[in-house]
């Protein structure tokens, strides 16, 4: 199909696979046909799915490119290996399923599914080529005339052999051929020809995969088997389907997507530093990024407040057209949340009511609402980027289900923001808001004067939205840097690139002075451009907490921009967030109850609130609030974490707590339980109910790093197990490569405070007294607690541990009878049931210290 090259992306400095189709496939296939094809396609986001980054037409010639894998694909494994053990097998099945149904989703049937378009990196899959095929094929004779087979005779389903039409299903048997091949060590069906596969596949099913790998489990050979029924009715109804009947088998969770429970898309990027974890018992690895925190419970709406939820707005065009759609909804929400008297829920918590069956009263209740906005978008296109809009927006009232205001919009792209300006006028209007000169003004302000630049800037809003993975900054970036470079006057699109920046700083994704110099220029534009714009000054002040520390200047930027979006609940949390690393804590919690109830159907705003709870000893709340985010999320593994913790804060018997932890176990897999035990954003973790519990020692044992991507938390909790199992030879090797990755993460970063603490407890832990202490002292030197309450507070409690165990017993006592005294994460009856304290146990003070109730 392509002649595939090792490229170098010069403007981004990176190394690409660019891949040119053969001159005969193009000249069939033509540049516009093949644009249109795979468009859908660019905007495929998922960890287990290799993004398009880009394609054109280069003389008579069509290229794409897609990053460069370092690592190999299934079909060089496979022949380097044969059979594959069996977890392994079913990891790399469950992960392409997971990819196979992001895909679905958007209408994409993959069509070519096979070891060379599965890479592994890192031990995990990534599925390459998504929507080649479509696009070679939507060319009918001009491309078959060629000679090229469209997909691969081993793995073509029946229906796709026989020229029949192809739905998601025959993906599924695809990819059901190439787990029995990494079982059996060969496909299902084999032949000296492409005609005797295809005739092999239609006379009957494939030798049983028990006769020719007896150690494959029934449930396997099951699975398979439905895999490849001959009749798609007969298969999985979907890609999901098929990766939860692997996960039952016992295949390791998927990185992403697993989930029975959608958590909301993310309206705001997770404000806590990326860092490794301060101790076995401070954190075995705190996450590469700390997710944003805020929530809690929802208070009452002022009398002359009307609370209005914009819910998103459906879209009647091209599937590829979401992200427009998307953006409309966007721009409605966000004009009128400048209102004044208007409550508007925010983002994430509105978005899940996309597609919703669920009824105006449900709606209303769960949000809390008096109004809903519901409505249409068409985007019905022409040539040369023009085109016209249709809108149709509808205010509900909730309490009757009535409609109290409906009104149809058709306009041409050019007035897309004028019509932005008339709905959200006329729904002020069906409200009573009254709307005074600057209110007006504000309305009717256009962003910019270029429609593609506002193409890209829609676009790369969308790809930050996603969530804090690195490709969605790194995808959102390049949309936002072509954005302003086609209108250099684009100030919102110069804010939002500089948050990007920062948050890829923040998250360590590019932990470069480049990166956080990169965010202060972009948000510096902004504001020469445009000195009141509340997004400027949210930028900016992103730039001083994130990449600065300087919380000061932070909250002076935060608060300039909520002088004009005061119910903005991004500014709302932003400043409860800088509230609590200044240590002003009742300030912070009461600005993260206010940002829940902007946004109440978020379960980690109402998990973090309960952290902040649980940090200043008020458990009572921080059980009611954690008890709300189980029930939003019942299957995400972090809130279980942290209930164990407000269990033994509160004095709970240890089987209590283990119990909670063997539930989350249960419902969700040992696996992520694990990741969320060692990349736990928190500042103590009761690791030691996992690793002294033996029920979960093999679990333990058995786990692999590719499934961990903070490895200094992986090599940690084998060492804690090895140690509780008494396998001190095992618990050194691991502690070891703990502290090799560590040091090389000091030298590049030796400001980092977190990576001085880690190193510390390694030390310690290695019998390594001198160098533990003196790593120790350097993490509290870099950041101490009148810097950061929040997180200094972690740094202190790691210090404290290593002084117990380097025998400066009565150094460590000061520091745990400090940290006893301000909010944090240690308690009395946590200290009385921890082992990692035990080296203090014998001490009268210590007995006295944790004599009393929290």
């Amino acid at each position: 199909m392509a002649t595939v090259w090792l490229a170098r992306d010069l403007r981004h400095d990176r190394p690409v696979a660019l891949k040119v189709l053969h001159p005969e496939l193009s000249a069939g296939l033509g540049p516009e046909r093949f644009l249109r094809e795979i468009r859908t396609t660019a905007r495929l986001d998922h960890p287990h799915i290799l993004p398009l980054l880009d394609s054109g037409e280069a003389g008579a010639l069509l290229w794409y490119t897609m990053p460069y894998v370092e690592g190999e694909s299934l079909r060089d494994r496979l022949r380097r290996e044969g059979q594959l053990p069996v977890d392994q097998a079913l990891r790399i099945a469950g992960e392409t399923a997971d990819a196979l149904d992001c895909a679905h989703e958007h209408g994409i049937v993959h069509r070519d599914i096979k070891p060379e378009n599965i890479l592994l990196s890192r031990g995990h899959a990534r599925v390459a080529d998504f929507g080649i095929a479509r696009a070679l094929e939507a060319a009918g004779g001009e491309i078959t005339a060629t000679g090229l087979a469209i997909g691969t005779p081993a793995y073509m389903s029946p229906e796709q052999a026989s020229g029949g039409t192809l739905d998601a299903r025959s993906d599924i048997f695809a990819l059901g051929c190439v787990l029995y091949e990494m079982l059996a060590g060969e496909p299902p069906y084999t032949g000296p020809t492409a005609q005797a596969v295809i005739a092999k596949r239609f006379a009957g099913e494939p030798t049983p995969l028990r006769l020719v790998r007896p150690s494959v489990p029934e449930a396997v050979e099951q699975t398979v088997r439905k895999a490849l029924a001959p009749v798609p009715a007969d298969r999985f109804a979907s890609a999901a389907e098929f990766a939860r009947a692997l996960a039952a088998t016992g295949a390791p969770t998927p990185t992403a997507g697993m989930s029975t429970v959608a958590l909301p898309r993310r309206r705001r990027v997770p404000v806590l530093v990326t860092t490794l974890a301060v101790g076995f018992v401070l954190g075995l690895g705190v996450l590469f990024g700390w997710l944003r925190t805020h929530g809690g419970d929802a208070g009452n709406a002022g009398a002359g407040l009307k609370r209005v939820a914009v819910l998103p707005f459906e879209n009647l065009g091209q599937a590829d057209d979401e992200y427009f759609a998307d953006g409309l909804t966007d721009a409605v929400r966000g004009k009128l949340a400048a209102l004044p008297n208007l409550q508007v829920v925010a983002r994430a918590s509105s978005a899940q009511y996309k597609r919703t069956a669920k009824s105006p009263q449900q709606i209303g209740r769960e949000l809390g609402v008096q109004y809903l906005l519901t409505g249409t978008v068409r985007w019905v296109k022409g040539a040369a980027g023009q085109g016209r809009v249709q809108v149709s927006p509808e205010l509900v009232q909730v309490a009757t289900a009535s409609t109290r205001w409906q009104e149809p919009f058709d306009a041409s792209l050019t007035d897309v923001f004028r019509m932005q300006a008339d709905v959200a006028t006329r729904v002020a209007q069906a409200l009573g808001v009254a709307l005074g000169s600057g209110e007006r003004e504000r309305l009717g302000a256009k962003p910019t004067e270029n429609l593609a630049a506002y193409d890209l800037y829609l676009r790369g809003n969308e790809y930050y939205e996603r969530g804090y993975e690195r490709e969605n900054y790194r995808t959102a970036r390049q949309m936002l840097e072509r954005a302003v470079a086609l209108d250099s006057n684009f100030a919102v699109a110069w804010a939002k690139l500089s948050q990007v920046r920062a948050a890829e700083y923040w998250f360590f994704y590019e932990r470069t002075e480049a990166a956080v110099a990169g965010a202060k220029a972009a948000a510096d534009q902004a504001l020469r451009l445009r000195p009141d714009l509340p997004e400027g000054h949210l930028a900016l002040g992103y730039y001083w907490y994130w990449g600065r520390l300087d919380y000061d200047q932070a909250l002076r930027e935060f608060t300039a921009a909520q002088a004009r979006q005061p119910n903005d609940a991004d500014l709302v949390f932003a400043i409860g967030a800088v509230r609590r690393r200044q240590g002003n804590w009742s300030e912070a919690i009461a600005n993260m109850k206010r940002s829940a109830e902007l946004d109440p159907r978020s379960n980690v705003d109402l998990f973090n609130l309960g952290e902040t709870y649980w940090l200043t000893r008020d458990d009572a709340r921080a059980s009611k609030v954690l008890d709300d985010a189980i029930a939003l999320a019942p299957d995400w593994a972090l809130a279980y974490v942290l209930k164990t913790q407000i269990l033994l804060a509160n004095g709970a018997a240890l089987p209590s707590a283990r119990a909670v932890l063997h539930t989350a176990s249960d419902r969700l897999g040992f696996r992520p339980l694990a990741r969320a035990v060692v990349e736990n954003l928190n500042i103590i973790e009761p690791t030691f109910l996992v690793t002294a519990d033996t029920t979960f020692h093999k679990a333990i044992e058995a786990l692999a790093l590719p499934e961990f991507p903070d490895s200094i938390g992986y090599y940690r909790l084998k060492s804690e197990v090895y140690r509780f199992t008494g396998r001190p030879d095992m618990e050194r090797a691991y502690l070891d490569s703990a502290r090799v990755v560590l040091q090389a993460r000091i030298r590049e970063r030796p400001d980092e405070a977190a990576f001085h603490a880690d190193l510390g407890l390694v030390y310690a832990y290695l019998g390594r007294a001198a160098d533990a202490n003196r790593e120790g002292e350097a993490a509290v030197r870099l950041l101490p607690i009148a810097r950061d309450a929040y997180k200094g507070g972690s740094i202190l409690a790691a210090q404290a541990l290593i002084e117990s165990r380097t025998g400066r017993q009565d150094a460590a006592l000061d520091k745990l009878e400090r940290l006893l005294s301000i909010p944090s994460a240690l308690s009395r009856p946590l200290l009385r049931v921890d082992p990692a304290w035990d080296a203090l146990r014998a001490q009268p003070r210590f007995l006295r210290l944790v004599g009393e109730e929290r």
